[in-house]
């Protein structure tokens, strides 16, 4: 299985807003591509991952139990790519 970072950082946050539409908003792109990373997802691990409604979503039981696996490793990411590490660009110059 090789599924893209980003398609996880889509689930973190479609989960997070329960609302695709309002995850199309954080993440700067529109409803029907958070949509389609969300099936193509779901295609991938092979199950339904949120329960759809008129008014958002809500997750499964199976997007449950991945939101807490996903949800640790989006925030320690998002958390590493925050800090400024001045001792990288020293690093690397000539």
């Amino acid at each position: 299985m090789n599924i893209n970072y980003e398609y996880y950082k889509i689930f973190y946050y479609a989960a997070k807003n329960r609302s695709f539409s309002r995850t199309a908003k954080v993440l700067l792109t529109n409803q029907p591509n958070i949509t389609r990373v969300i099936k193509i997802l779901e295609g991938e691990l092979g199950c339904t991952l949120f329960n759809r409604m008129k008014n958002g979503v809500t997750l499964t039981p199976e997007g449950e139990i991945l939101y807490e696996h996903i949800s640790k490793a989006v925030e320690l990411i998002t958390e590493g790519e925050s800090q400024k590490p001045t001792t990288c660009k020293a690093e690397l110059s000539p």
